[in-house]
């Protein structure tokens, strides 16, 4: 709760100012029982004359593992890496610039040590930027012989490729309700 806090006041910090507006992800997740490796590519417009400046508050799910590590974030519409400064761990935060109507893509990464039978990724905090994304889609890769038990979400689709078993979920107007839960 102190996280997606902290994610509220720093975005609405800017509530005053113009703002971007984050609408749409693209994740994939590697899950073995051990780590979760999380790869997302996050769209921000700007809808303004004027470029938009603000932090964003990337939040990691403290609970179901432990600290992160091989933290990965790259812009990829400037194609370059991005600095980011760790939040007690609880997450990161970035410094955001968008040219007045652009578009402005980050590929945001990293790794967690897992301590139980779950692993999770946050997606409550959609909420704080007060509307759906226009567009999700989420892709979970498994061995074939990695078993999940139980899903926050249940797979639009399942392919076996290649000895892997890839979950598939398609999302339009999505404003999640619970976070991105795998418990195997």
């Amino acid at each position: 709760m102190k996280k997606i806090l902290f994610f509220l006041i720093l975005t609405n910090s800017f509530s005053f100012a113009q703002r971007a507006d984050f609408f749409k992800e693209d994740i994939t997740f590697r899950l073995d029982s051990t780590y979760i490796d999380v790869e997302g590519v996050y769209w921000f417009l700007n809808n303004y004359d004027k470029p938009v400046f603000s932090d964003i508050f990337y939040p990691f799910p403290v609970s179901s593992g432990s600290e992160i590590d091989s933290i990965r974030l790259f812009n990829i519409t400037a194609g370059q890496k991005t600095k980011y400064n760790l939040e007690s761990g609880s997450g990161i935060s970035f410094n955001l610039f968008i040219p007045p109507k652009d578009t402005v893509l980050f590929q945001i990464g990293y790794r967690q040590k897992l301590n139980g039978d779950s692993a999770v990724y946050i997606l409550r905090s959609t909420q704080v930027w007060g509307k759906p994304l226009e567009r999700a889609e989420y892709k979970l890769m498994t061995s074939l012989i990695f078993k999940i038990k139980n899903f926050s979400y249940l797979p639009d689709k399942i392919y076996k490729i290649d000895n892997k078993k890839i979950y598939y979920w398609k999302k339009e107007n999505f404003m999640p309700k619970v976070d991105m839960v795998f418990k195997f």
